[in-house]
Order: structure tokens, then C-alpha cells, then sequence
């Protein structure tokens, strides 16, 4: 039989830290401004260790998890260690990954590691045996038996879904059929294997097409790749001055890697002059997309339905869905 345990945490992206926007809501900690479960999905020399807050500071109860191991274990190993997240949007509460073959402790273990500011945890995994869904992937629902539903989980962080009643049981199965054979991982954001000098290629095509286009608009363009502004060119007319930054992909699919200081100069207040030049296909038929800022969004300029999202990482991944 499947060992399980459900664990609540608080609501976040990417759980490696509140960085760039990437901020947590609910949840327990020690701490306001730093909760422990931040940093649950970060890889730390291939592992994960992850925090859950039982109720009142108390201990994870291993018999529960298992009826063979005592409470006087300090651990239990080879458990399905489900950690659900209440939505800020719907209030409901949904599934946000899970690690397999994960070490459950009884009590809290000292860490040593500055990567997670040595923040206790009582869970560990192999990071390769660790899921985070993104937020788009997060729709399987958990019951709460304090919206009335049935046996589900209640008001502690840690529920143990060991329950006799037949629709725990069933759902117990739902959840471990779920992971162990219905999700596969989405291939959406494959990344294309190229040489460093193939890639260079890419990117010294990808200026020269962005400088070619706003020399043709009347602009004088001139570098300043190596200036580490957050942008690669400055195209110049009269007193105007755009700050365009580019990248160049060697496929069709335009998925691009922002760094935090480009990322940072596209979210800044005087944004307005900013154009996140992309040069698709730049080896073969290059095709140019210029975004703008528009409102809230990054429209491209020749097609207004082509708008930007951003997956907010230690940088920024900006795509088309």
C-alpha cells in the first residue's frame, strides 16, 4: 500500500525563495517576511527539504502514516508527500507538486544550508524525484472538511487521509492514480540544443536584423551589448531614444530567457521607451516581433493579439501560450 501524506503550505510559483515578485501567501512559519516552506521545491545539491507546520508545533505522526512504524521512530521512508496550497483567486485548495520517495521526519531536523537560510524542515526527496506544477497545471482540488465536505482535510497543515470512509479511500487512489500514471510532465517549453557557436550565430543575426529594421525607420543604431545596461541597442531619432534589448531563437517558437536586470528595466516605471526585439528563425527566415508596453501587457506591435506571458523565475521566461 501506497505510504501518503498530504501537506499544506502556502501559495507560491516557483517555491525557491521570495524573489523577483515571487511572494507567499498563507502558510505557517517562524517569521513573517521569510516562510519556511519558500524554498521547498529548491534544489540543494540534488535534494529538496521541504516544511510543513503541524498543528501547534507539534510532531508528524508516522503511525498514521504508516500503522506498522511506531511513534517512537524518528522517520519513515518511501512516502507520496502531496503538498496542496490554498488559491489566492477562489480560496479552494489544490494540489502544487509533490516529492516520491520522500523521508518524512516526526520532528523537525536542523539545516545547515545558507541556499534555504537554514530554515528547519521535516521532509526530504531526491530533487529528481520532486514535481512543482506550474500555476496552470494546479487544478486538482483537495476537499476541506471545514467547507462540509466529508472527511476531507481539515484545519492542520498536515492531513494523513487515513480515514475508513469509503470516499477518502477512493480519493487516496484518485490522487496517487493521478501522479503515478495520468500527469506527464508538459513538453511545451522544449528547449532547442544548439553549440556555442551556433547560438552566437543566432544572437550576431538577431542584432543585425533588429539594427537593419530601425536604421530603415530612420533611426541611428548604435551597441551597447557590453555595457550591461538591460538592453543591447540604443536606436536614436532626433530627441527620441528607444532602449531595445534582443533576443534571437534559431526555431519558430518564441519562448526567451529574460535576466533579472533586463527583466527589472521592463518593469520599471520609465518602461515606456523600452522594445523587447525577438528574432525568431534567425538562421533561416528570421521573422521580427517588436513588443511594446501596453497598459498591463507586452503587445507585439504588428499583431495586437500576440501578448507576452511571463513565467517569473530567477530571471524570466517570456512566451506565447
Amino acid at each position: 500500500m501506497q505510504r501518503i501524506l498530504f501537506a499544506n503550505i502556502g501559495w507560491m510559483v516557483r517555491y525557491q525563495g521570495q524573489s523577483l515578485g515571487d511572494t507567499i501567501s498563507g502558510g505557517g512559519s517562524y517569521r513573517d517576511d521569510e516562510k519556511h516552506e519558500a524554498f521547498n521545491f529548491q534544489d540543494i545539491k540534488g535534494m529538496c527539504y521541504g516544511y510543513v507546520q503541524p498543528v501547534r508545533w507539534g510532531s508528524i505522526k508516522l503511525s498514521r502514516i504508516d500503522p506498522h512504524v511506531s511513534n517512537y521512530n524518528d522517520k519513515i521512508d518511501d512516502v507520496l508527500v502531496v503538498w496542496t496550497a490554498r488559491r489566492p483567486d477562489n480560496g479552494g485548495t489544490y494540489i502544487v507538486g509533490w516529492y516520491k520517495h520522500a523521508t518524512v521526519y516526526s520532528n523537525f531536523q536542523f539545516c545547515n544550508f545558507t541556499e534555504r537560510k537554514r530554515y528547519d524542515f521535516n521532509i526530504s526527496a531526491k530533487y529528481v524525484d520532486c514535481t512543482l506544477l506550474s500555476v496552470a497545471d494546479r487544478s486538482f482540488r483537495i476537499p476541506r472538511a471545514q467547507n462540509g465536505e466529508v472527511g476531507g482535510m481539515g484545519q492542520s497543515n498536515v492531513w494523513y487521509a487515513d480515514s475508513d470512509i469509503s470516499s477518502i479511500k477512493e480519493f487516496r487512489e484518485k490522487v496517487i492514480n493521478y501522479i503515478f500514471n495520468k500527469y506527464s510532465k508538459p513538453t511545451r517549453h522544449k528547449q532547442l540544443k544548439v553549440n556555442v557557436e551556433a547560438r552566437k550565430l543566432v544572437e550576431t543575426n538577431a542584432i543585425k536584423i533588429v539594427t537593419e529594421e530601425f536604421q530603415r525607420r530612420g533611426f541611428s543604431v548604435k551597441s551597447v551589448e557590453k555595457d550591461n545596461l538591460g538592453w543591447d541597442l540604443e536606436a536614436i531619432k532626433g530627441g527620441y531614444k528607444l532602449r531595445l534589448e534582443v533576443k534571437g531563437l534559431a526555431g519558430a517558437e518564441l519562448s526567451v530567457r529574460i535576466t533579472q536586470n533586463e527583466y527589472s528595466k521592463m518593469q520599471s516605471k520609465d518602461n515606456a521607451n523600452y522594445r523587447l526585439c525577438v528574432v525568431t528563425n534567425a538562421l533561416d527566415k528570421p521573422d521580427l516581433c517588436v513588443f511594446i508596453k501596453e497598459g498591463n501587457n507586452w503587445v507585439c506591435e504588428d499583431d495586437n493579439e500576440m501578448i507576452l506571458c511571463f513565467d517569473e523565475q530567477v530571471a524570466a521566461i517570456a512566451f506565447l501560450k
